[in-house]
């Protein structure tokens, strides 16, 4: 048998390159582990505890259906928990010199003080830096912030459009006998601030008459009681038809509205403001690139929508009722959910996934029912051109 020697990092034990565990473990004096491995006889399939779908995106052009990208695990469902603890969020840095670097805690404890694992942030991208580092039990503080009455757990209050869209929104799925009192999320990482964008999708999911009350840093807070739904949506990995029900029911009322039934999500005019002002992120396209990009796809019958110029109406006027919407990757483009299932999506990479789609935009088409093709990051106009041909555009 061949055997290999590899480092992976320590405690989180995941097994990314063979489907059979290791035949020799040792710990290393650098404070890693080294493994034994057989070498493996196929590609790989196992990340985790999640069963990852290996692709190779081909670089002809075609539709096909999306498949999320990770197995789905099973339906999210409720809990009711009594005299419910939400502990303060914490983050920090793992001692570790590889890329999963950081924890974040903030989770839903019961009467017990004994975590409720359903509460967590599931994250499911193995790319990803962050884990959870919830306790199993925690120690209430006296001055944890008491809300009275049923509440209604809405997961990760992000404060970026992406996320919202696909953490805050889609947790938010139950549809309940007893109307709650008010919503309690866990700001994301420690961070959070509100914005009337949010509020307006609050409004369209169902929920826009009730408060909000977001636990960060400072403190914790106690409800006494508090309905916890399962996550919808692990980031990167799934979508679960519950989330793809909360995206429909937002858009729902702009459906039959005049709107184009060619969308592309421009990242023109954003990437030029970004320029101007020095944006702490590389931009991932050049400002070349983002106007032929524009011109090749108006010249394919696609309006151009700047969403970052428009209320939350005007866009959902503008994708809810279209057939095919077009961008490059990122968290724009993920407004496919907003459009009637069995869509179809064009995404073209950029400088962050130049050969392969992002997984959270495969999850969420998947979920849709669409059809998708991908453009690799750096085809020119010319080869642009000749992809929408082939794709009947």
């Amino acid at each position: 048998m061949n055997i290999r020697s590899r480092l992976v990092p320590p405690v989180f034990g995941t097994w990314t390159n063979s489907t059979e565990r290791p035949s020799r473990v040792n710990i290393g004096t650098s404070g890693i582990l080294v493994e034994r491995l057989p070498l493996p006889s196929g590609p790989p399939d196992i990340i985790g505890p999640m069963s990852a779908r290996k692709r190779r995106w081909s670089r002809r052009p075609s539709w096909a259906p999306a498949t999320p990208p990770v197995e789905p695990r099973r339906p999210p469902r409720l809990l009711t928990v009594e005299d419910a603890y939400l502990s303060e969020v914490a983050t920090g840095r793992l001692a570790t010199v590889h890329h999963l670097d950081q924890w974040f805690r903030g989770a839903v404890y019961d009467a017990d003080d004994t975590l409720v694992p359903s509460s967590q942030k599931v994250l499911g991208n193995p790319r990803g830096k962050r884990v959870a580092a919830d306790p199993e039990r925690v120690a209430r503080r006296d001055d944890a912030e008491q809300l009275t009455g049923t509440w209604l757990y809405g997961g990760t209050w992000a404060s970026v459009y992406g996320h919202f869209l696909v953490e805050t929104l889609t947790t938010l799925w139950p549809t309940l006998e007893q109307r709650p009192v008010g919503l309690v999320f866990h700001s994301s990482f420690g961070r959070h601030r509100r914005a009337d964008w949010q509020d307006r999708l609050l409004e369209l999911a169902g929920w826009g008459d009730l408060p909000v009350h977001v636990v960060d840093r400072a403190r914790p807070a106690r409800a006494d009681r508090l309905v916890v739904p399962g996550r919808s949506v692990s980031l990167h990995a799934w979508a679960h038809p519950e989330a793809r029900d909360v995206w429909q029911r937002v858009a729902a009322g702009f459906r039959d509205l005049d709107g184009p039934e060619r969308v592309h999500v421009s990242r023109t005019a954003l990437n030029a403001a970004r320029r101007a002002n020095g944006h702490r992120r590389p931009i991932r396209t050049s400002a070349e690139e983002d106007r032929a990009l524009d011109e090749v796809l108006a010249g394919h019958g696609f309006e151009i929508v700047a969403p970052e110029s428009l209320t939350i109406d005007e866009q959902l006027r503008t994708v809810a009722g279209a057939r095919v919407i077009a961008g490059l990757s990122g968290s724009g483009l993920h407004q496919s959910a907003f459009m009637a299932p069995g869509g179809r999506v064009v995404e073209i990479g950029d400088g962050r996934s130049a050969d392969e789609p992002v997984a959270m935009q495969v999850a969420i088409d998947a979920a849709l029912g669409h059809e998708r093709s991908f453009v690799p990051g750096g085809t020119g106009p010319a080869g642009l051109e000749r992809t929408l041909r082939r794709l009947g555009l």
